[in-house]
């Protein structure tokens, strides 16, 4: 493969991942339900695979060109030595009119610029849960049920959230548990230590801070939109290996939609919820067969294929620093 094929492999990938990857996601799914985590998986990967082709391209075609120098004739000499030594190819460079080292200045300009808002984004969900959290579990008391420390709070309509750990863990109302049986409290639990154990507050909020700049790529508000749905299902599959399904389903039936007037509006956005009656469906009559396989299998290869195309770009160069240029 040459730079010229690896870059046309690269941006072609990327473009159709973007545009074919949410039809391929949607002929997934009722594969991806049978085996919820790995959805998650390929759901959240899809959108890191994405970003990190994205960033390939800028690096592989600065194997390519020999624009003109912008930086002082010392610098400009360890930079071509480091191109050099991250090179796997042995062709000739051409001349272009874009600087090498503004093709490669641009990949980490963007990578520094998503991360911080990133971590801004990251820090604005954190602060709204703690504030939700706070609200909603003032005078609320810690209790054990079932093997789960629960924080109670006195309400007549009946719910059941998971905050972060941090922010609070697993919430019950006081009418949760008085409507509830005792096998549906333990598949509501279940469900909500399944939350905090696959670690689907981290999951959300990651997949969330990204898409509140990507989304207008159709791949990553796809699976932006795709991944609750998932989360939930995990959820429901420890809750159904631990209290069976007719309790699950019964819970689910009582608990109703995920918002009640006893809940802050502003603690939806942030906290994950064991109730939705639109899971009872899958729970009741899942999906069998073969359906959605095949398109499942495709993109699952296709990302790992795109991940290994990436790989080829990044690890040169993290070789070549790693080693101080050496040729």
């Amino acid at each position: 493969m040459t730079v010229g094929m690896l870059t046309v492999a690269l941006s072609a990938g990327l473009i159709a991942l973007a545009v074919f990857g949410p039809a391929l996601l949607r002929h997934a799914a009722p594969a991806l339900v049978r085996v919820p985590r790995l959805a998650i998986v390929v759901v959240a990967g899809g959108i890191g695979v994405w970003l990190v082709t994205l960033l390939a391209i800028g690096p592989v075609l600065a194997w390519a060109g020999a624009g003109p120098a912008l930086l002082p004739e010392r610098a400009a000499e360890v930079c071509q030595r480091c191109l050099s030594a991250a090179n796997p190819f042995a062709a000739d460079t051409t001349d272009t009119l874009v600087p090498a080292v503004l093709l490669l200045a641009l990949p980490v300009a963007l990578a520094l610029a998503l991360g911080a808002g990133l971590a801004r984004q990251m820090s604005r969900r954190s602060s709204r849960s703690r504030h939700a959290a706070r609200t909603l579990l003032h005078g609320a008391r810690r209790q054990l049920l079932h093997g789960h420390e629960v924080a109670l709070v006195d309400a007549e309509h009946p719910f059941a959230l998971t905050f972060p750990a941090r922010h609070g863990g697993i919430v019950l109302s006081t009418g949760a548990v008085r409507a509830l049986e005792p096998g549906e409290l333990a598949a509501v639990l279940a469900h909500e230590h399944a939350h905090l154990h696959q670690r689907h507050h981290l999951i959300t909020a990651l997949v969330d801070s990204i898409a509140a700049y990507l989304r207008w790529v159709p791949l990553i508000r796809a699976a932006a939109d795709a991944l609750p749905h998932y989360l939930e299902i995990a959820a429901d599959d420890q809750a159904r290996r631990h209290a069976g399904t007719p309790a699950l389903v019964s819970a689910l039936v009582k608990l109703g939609e995920r918002t009640h007037p006893a809940m802050p509006q502003h603690s939806c956005p942030v906290a994950l919820h064991a109730a939705g009656p639109e899971r009872i469906r899958h729970l009741v009559h899942p999906s069998a067969g073969l359906a959605g396989a095949l398109p499942a299998v495709a993109i699952a290869a296709y990302l790992v294929g795109m991940a290994a195309l990436a790989a080829a770009v990044h690890l040169p160069y993290v070789s070549a620093a790693l080693t101080g240029c050496a040729t």
